[in-house]
């Protein structure tokens, strides 16, 4: 779980060096990184809950580096929606910011990325609590 957060957090440091050029309209820029913030719990939520479900599955490293970013996209996606249907916008597809949620997406699989050599020592820690549990029931029988 503090793996999801971190790579959450660090999504969101990644986001804001990435939409700096959008600085040339300050507004634009605050209120970006202002939706980022208030909505990207939402993205939080998702991604952790496919993070923990993940960790669960005895998946390899390039298995679930590569569902975890299409998790990535699913979750920018439902907090970019969220924006919707909680009201604030109208037709948030369809709007002249869409360019946001693809910049939230790189950040996220940036962030993914820096996060690989967690993700893979997850992969085998698995691999070594499976062997051990096999190891007890055979040494029990």
């Amino acid at each position: 779980m503090k793996t999801a957060l971190v790579i959450y957090c660090r999504a969101l440091g990644v986001y804001g060096l990435l939409t700096l050029p959008a600085l040339l309209m300050p507004i634009l820029y605050i209120m970006s990184l202002m939706y980022v913030l208030l909505y990207g719990w939402f993205a939080w939520l998702v991604f952790t809950l496919f993070y923990l479900l993940l960790n669960k599955l005895p998946l390899d490293f390039v298995p679930k580096l590569f569902a975890l970013f299409t998790a990535v996209v699913i979750a920018v996606a439902c907090a970019y929606q969220m924006i919707e249907v909680l009201g604030v916008e109208d037709d948030v597809w369809h709007s002249s910011f869409i360019i946001f949620p693809f910049v939230a997406v790189i950040a996220g699989w940036i962030s993914v990325c820096v996060s690989g050599e967690k993700i893979r020592s997850s992969c085998y820690l698995q691999e070594e609590s499976r062997a051990d549990r096999t190891f007890i029931k055979i040494k029990s029988k």
